[in-house]
């Protein structure tokens, strides 16, 4: 095991892993730009993020199986050249439907960074340490989540949507340059790279029919409906079939037999449920139903951003001092707070409170982020902490595309003050379920190596 030397390699890896939420939330400030400029309704702007999602959610196991194979460093690498090329192009795309396809390319170029990102620390930094330094790079994650909506309103000042996605040019040299100043690793080999392209398939299928469901519920299209349940469906039956008969997929259904592990990644797709839907759901609301512009967006979606980054600085640390279930606990409670209290809030006070309550939701998140993954984590071997990272990271993704979803199918076109206060009333039920996933966890202080067999017949070669 490598050491981190003073922090600097946490800093060079964790830089990778602020594109995908830099272009999640900085266009979450454009939406509603875009969505006057091509003409489109919300479930239509719900796609064009939803397409994101998918591709990052569907490909991040595949990605961090690919960095086992060939090493963490080299598909990191890979991905930001590949995100650089797809940006530049999102810049110039001329009509809606290609501005969908090309975010769908952005988010497969984010699916082959993050997860391999967050192996890397795993493989190369001390056990005591590993929920600070997780801490380190979700601070440096939220960073990016923070600056996205100040960033976007910046360039939407003094400019128009295709400045957003040319702004990962010098981002993408630096990340690079750092990069290459890492010691070279060399992955378990070709051979033993296992991408099922039949699971890999049942995956898209699964998420696209939810997206389909939620895009038209609202909309009058059952026939779309109709079809988005038959992929749903199909998707479930044949990575079920698929998993059964041969024994393996593009997500090992082992992992979550671990009880933490399942805990935490069903915790982290449920906070991200609520954390992605708020940043999304906001600006519309704030825009249609408040009439603010987007400075005042961006600085409460900011509000919400900059808490989590402040607060992931210290998470990780105080769990390495206390152990993660007060953290999580206390996370998850102001989760439980915050969303309950949008969903009284929204139409019945001027919108400069409810910053207060965005605010609570970063910091719930800042509080969850190191400690789950490093309870998830630290519960499967190290020699598997690729597959682990992706599968715990598209856990992440699940949550954001079913709340993209459930916001398509309440909102529909400009959305009343009744469905806002429905859609967070929902959320906030998801917050309660966030809880109990941290109530079942086992772990306290993360002190030791990960167990050398993961629950069944989990092997590095599998």
């Amino acid at each position: 095991m490598s050491k981190d030397n003073g922090g600097a390699l946490t800093l060079a890896v964790s830089l990778t892993s602020v594109f995908g939420p830099l272009n999640s939330s900085m266009l979450a400030v454009a939406l509603p730009t875009i969505r006057g400029e091509f003409d489109v309704g919300v479930g239509a702007v719900t796609v064009l993020v939803s397409c994101y999602l998918i591709a990052v959610a569907v490909c991040q196991p595949a990605g961090g199986r690919m960095g086992d194979a060939f090493g963490h460093l080299r598909v990191m690498k890979t991905g930001l050249l590949l995100l650089l090329a797809f940006s530049l192009a999102s810049a110039f795309a001329s009509n809606f439907p290609l501005l969908v396809a090309l975010r769908s390319f952005q988010g497969i170029s984010v699916a082959l960074i993050a997860p391999n990102a967050t192996a890397y620390l795993r493989k190369n930094v001390e056990p005591s340490r590993l929920t600070s330094q997780l801490g380190f790079n979700g601070a440096v994650i939220g960073l990016g989540a923070a600056l996205g909506p100040l960033v976007g309103g910046l360039l939407l000042a003094v400019g128009d949507w295709p400045w957003l996605f040319a702004v990962n040019l010098p981002l993408a040299v630096l990340s690079l340059a750092l990069l290459l100043l890492l010691p070279v690793e060399i992955g378990a080999g070709k051979r033993t790279l296992q991408i099922d392209g039949v699971s890999l398939g049942a995956l898209l299928s699964w998420f696209t029919g939810i997206t389909l469901v939620g895009a038209s519920l609202r909309v009058g299209m059952p026939a779309l409906t109709a079809a988005g349940f038959a992929l749903f469906l199909a998707g479930t039956v044949v990575y079920w079939a698929r998993y059964a008969r041969a024994g393996r997929g593009v997500v090992d259904l082992r992992l979550f037999a671990n009880l933490d592990y399942g805990a935490m990644a069903a915790g982290s797709a449920l906070a991200n449920l609520v954390m992605y839907t708020t940043l999304i759901a906001m600006p519309l609301y704030l825009r249609d139903s408040e009439g603010h512009g987007e400075g005042f967006i961006g600085f409460a979606l900011f509000a919400m951003s900059a808490a989590m980054v402040v607060v992931s600085l210290f998470s990780g640390r105080l769990a390495d001092r206390v152990g993660s279930r007060p953290i999580l606990l206390a996370g998850s409670a102001s989760l439980l707070v915050a969303a309950g209290g949008l969903a009284l809030a929204v139409g019945e006070v001027p919108a400069a409170l409810l910053v207060g309550l965005l605010g609570l939701i970063g910091l719930g998140n800042g509080l969850l982020g190191a400690p789950q993954t490093a309870v998830a984590l630290s519960s499967v071997p190290r020699e598997l902490a690729g597959s682990a990272s992706g599968s715990f990271s598209m856990m992440r993704y699940v949550g954001s595309v079913i709340g993209t979803a459930l916001l398509a199918a309440i909102l529909g076109g400009q959305g009343s003050g009744a469905e806002y206060h429905l859609l967070f009333a929902i959320l906030a039920v998801f917050a309660v379920l966030n809880l109990i996933t941290t109530l079942v966890v086992r772990a306290g202080r993360i002190t030791e190596e990960a167990p050398q067999a993961a629950p069944g017949p989990l092997t590095a070669g599998d």
